[in-house]
């Protein structure tokens, strides 16, 4: 039989057979079982839950504690982590593990990594990622260690004293007046009202696919945001992906949005002309329309107005900053925008756009002459 990772093996008959010991013979030799499945993944999820079971009430350091980091990483995340998380933050942890994490450290005994080994992968990741994602792998790194060191198997906590380079922070792109105007015309001329839309409640694209008809009150004029869509991989198809609706990106995220009275009226007309009370404001063939469709047109419209740089998210930002513009307060845009706090919106939104500046030189240079 192939073997693949620890204790995995490939039957003749094309099944993957995982065996674990669960327990010892009165001569002292090893009792052992097995499990099987069709894939690889799926017979070794199944013996981390099974290793679990067997040894748990407070034994998971005689279990992972002379193990690699790889056998604890697995624990960690299918028993400990993935229970209590979205299916799409789990995604996120699952990718950045086995492809940056585990080509450094995987088959290390954990008990033995150094803080010098984590130093070394932390410095060889750095001239391939950019410091936000690296800034990511890393918290993620250091969540694992600190489990292991909080259940017993490390006596010391190598991830401390680890040196980070620091995420530069630019200021986001953000539609210019006439360039805003000149977005909306376009929109309007094809019947495009999603970006017209995100332009003035700042929704995230992912919020925008999910909207459903259900979610707009035309009589009090809200919109409501109670759902997100995010392309995810397919565990049921090797490298394939599918669309995620669920909810949003944090409690904060469920929020009512007032919507301008010209926008509401488009709905209308587009709710009229559709001829739907409910389903998706923008469906596909199957479900809500795709992100990366509102991505791409996007793109293709910007680039037809000689527009560089603009994305979905450039939507956002623009809304938050006409918002900041008008006198709009951060407590309020905060809560628009479904941030956490206003601190939050402050670390995004602190720049000013040349427009901003422009106005504060000259009412500096007006109060210098009148003095």
């Amino acid at each position: 039989m192939a073997r693949k990772g620890e204790n995995i093996y490939l039957r003749k008959d094309g099944r993957w057979e995982g065996r674990y010991m669960k327990g010892r013979r009165p001569d002292g030799k090893p009792r052992f079982g097995s499990v099987y499945g069709r894939q690889y993944g799926e017979v070794k999820k199944k013996l981390v839950l099974i290793k679990a079971e067997l040894y748990k009430d407070g034994a998971v350091p005689l279990l992972y504690g002379d193990g690699s980091l790889h056998d604890w990483t697995e624990y960690w995340l299918e028993v400990t982590v993935r229970p209590y998380i979205k299916e799409s933050t789990y995604e996120g942890y699952r990718r950045n593990i086995d492809k940056h994490i585990y080509p450094y450290l995987k088959d290390l005994p954990i008990r033995e990594i150094t803080s010098s080994q984590i130093q070394n992968a932390v410095d060889r990741l750095q001239s391939r990622l950019a410091a936000s994602t690296l800034g990511g792998v890393w918290r993620l790194l250091r969540s694992v260690f600190t489990a292991a060191h909080n259940e017993g198997l490390l006596l010391r906590n190598p991830c401390q004293k680890i040196k980070i380079p620091k995420a530069g922070r630019r200021a986001p792109r953000v539609l210019t007046v006439p360039e805003q105007a000149r977005l909306e015309q376009a929109a309007a001329e094809a019947d495009e009202i999603e970006y017209l839309l995100c332009l003035y409640t700042g929704l995230r694209v992912g919020e925008l696919c999910a909207l459903r008809w259900e979610d707009i009150d035309f009589e009090g004029r809200i919109l409501h945001v109670a759902r997100t869509v995010q392309r995810i991989q397919d565990t049921r198809r090797l490298h394939k992906t599918r669309l995620s609706v669920g909810t949003p990106k944090s409690d904060c995220s469920v929020r009512e949005i007032p919507l301008p009275l010209f926008l509401s009226s488009l709905l209308e007309e587009k709710q009229k002309k559709d001829g739907a009370l409910t389903g998706y404001l923008f469906p596909a063939k199957k479900g809500c329309r795709d992100p990366r469709t509102m991505q791409q047109r996007i793109k293709k419209l910007s680039k037809q107005l000689g527009m560089r740089g603009v994305h979905m998210h450039t939507l956002r930002h623009t809304f938050a900053t006409r918002c900041l513009e008008h006198g709009i307060g951060y407590e309020v845009l905060s809560e628009l925008l479904g941030h956490s706090s206003p601190q939050i919106t402050l670390k995004f939104y602190v720049h000013c756009t040349p427009a901003t500046k422009r106005k504060s030189m000259d009412r500096l240079a007006r109060a210098v002459q009148a003095a």
